[in-house]
């Protein structure tokens, strides 16, 4: 990854908030309140080497689409026809993205034990698949939150 510039926990918070319309500050607390207390966040771009590090977060609702929980690999089952409301819902995206890149928010939320990875997206997971499947996600601009504690947290738990 390539780091942009450092910002705020409230600067990531308040874009996550919008993106997904909520109103409570107490939104998606099932995954930001079991984040590290010391991440460091960041406005980073992806590079070409990050890619196979990235990873969807561990949800085991993604089990359908795949096993190793890498994008690459979820991208992969799009082209084989595995066809589930997921993968329903991330080929819808990717149609969106084919015709107008800006037609859905792309600074997705991935945190990591360290800037070299591995990657765990916890905000846009169908977004980058889609994104993925057409080869637009490297160069992308995404928030990183990075702290060593990631490795214990449990919706990076496949990406270890």
């Amino acid at each position: 990854m390539k780091i942009v510039k450092i910002v705020s926990e409230d600067e990531v918070w308040i874009h996550w908030k919008k993106v997904e319309g909520h109103i409570s500050d107490q939104f998606r607390w099932d995954i930001r309140g079991r984040l590290p207390d010391d991440i460091q966040w960041y406005l980073a771009e992806i590079e070409e080497e990050d890619i196979e590090k990235i990873f969807i977060i561990s949800s085991d609702d993604w089990r359908a689409i795949t096993r190793t929980f890498r994008v690459i690999d979820s991208v992969n089952s799009l082209y084989q026809g595995i066809i589930d409301e997921k993968t329903d819902n991330i080929l819808r995206k990717k149609a969106l993205y084919e015709k107008d890149l800006d037609a859905l928010d792309r600074k997705f939320i991935l945190v990591s034990p360290s800037i070299e990875g591995n990657f765990t997206i916890i905000e846009g997971n169908k977004r980058v698949v889609a994104l993925h499947s057409i080869n637009r996600l490297i160069g992308n601009r995404i928030y990183l939150g990075i702290s060593k504690k990631i490795i214990d947290y449990v919706w990076a738990r496949y990406s270890r």
